[in-house]
């Protein structure tokens, strides 16, 4: 599959896309089948890979909005599918040939208690150390409308500069981040879309997510791609990053600090595609061995 010209445009004026057709249900199913056992196990526990994405329950509690950071870890056929084939071309044809992976994650919001996600920029999770160059694909692996947990677009907004973010709570499991930054939602578009669809958006775009109040849950699997991050001219910084320490990093760095950095490195190695990153993945190294993020 193939962006067309329009579309490519589309998502470079507005700062998102819905596209209707990424995978066969088929694989979509399949997809979903395979994310939904690693939700069971709870897989990435340990490495601090699991976790709970936008509140801060009691750890006795089932989560109700779990996550998997770098589900393909644990899953490794997600990127034998024609949906990662497909995905990686749709970021070329945004961002050029030199495009590569780099992260991904599944998210899972439980039916009729699954939350919201709040307002934020992808790009305010990052090392304001350096620029991005990124589009997000978002892949619906069912249905999603408002009931279920569909994403919200302010167009245009990836033309800004990264607004004020804070930590949804001070300690905890959650790690998500919601800005507080002034922005106009009145534009807000909902993207809903079928089984097999997908979203683009790139890293400043301003989204968030409508809580699952329906009857069935809702996975997503979502992908990453960027260019290779080049050093900032001018330093930043986002104290909402440096100043929260969550279950999940605290989890991380222990096991980052008993050779997690070596699994770390020996996982990018293998995944290949990646010459360009070699000074900022070594700078993200450093920072993950002392910081466990």
């Amino acid at each position: 599959m193939q962006l067309t010209d329009e579309q490519v445009q589309a998502a470079q004026q507005q700062g998102f896309l819905c596209v209707p057709r990424i995978t066969s249900d088929e694989e979509a199913l399949t997809i979903r089948a395979s994310l939904e056992r690693l939700f069971r196990d709870r897989v990435g526990w340990n490495e601090g890979a699991y976790g709970e994405l936008a509140t801060s329950g009691d750890v006795d509690e089932e989560p109700n909005s779990p996550q998997i950071l770098h589900p393909a870890n644990y899953a490794p056929d997600l990127h034998k599918t024609e949906c990662f084939a497909n995905a990686l071309r749709f970021a070329k044809q945004i961002l050029g040939e030199r495009a590569a992976f780099f992260f991904d994650l599944t998210i899972l919001k439980r039916a009729e208690s699954g939350e919201p996600t709040p307002w934020h920029q992808d790009e305010a999770f990052r090392d304001p150390n350096f620029e991005y160059r990124e589009v997000t694909v978002w892949v619906a692996l069912r249905d999603v409308d408002e009931s279920s947990g569909c994403l919200v677009f302010v167009p245009e907004s990836h033309r800004r500069q990264i607004l004020e973010h804070q930590q949804m709570t001070g300690t905890g499991e959650s790690i998500a981040l919601e800005c507080i930054g002034p922005f106009d939602k009145a534009t807000a578009v909902k993207a809903e879309i079928p089984l097999g669809g997908c979203t683009i958006h790139f890293s400043r775009t301003l989204h968030c997510s409508t809580p699952n109040t329906s009857g069935t849950p809702r996975i997503v699997y979502i992908m990453t791609f960027g260019t290779a991050p080049v050093p900032v001219k001018t330093a930043v910084s986002f104290p909402w990053r440096d100043n929260t320490v969550t279950e999940m990093q605290v989890r991380r760095r222990k096991w980052m600090r008993h050779g997690g950095v070596f699994v770390t490195a020996w996982r990018r190695v293998r995944r290949g595609n990646l010459k360009d990153w070699l000074a900022y993945l070594g700078v993200r190294a450093i920072r993950s061995f002392m910081r466990g993020r």
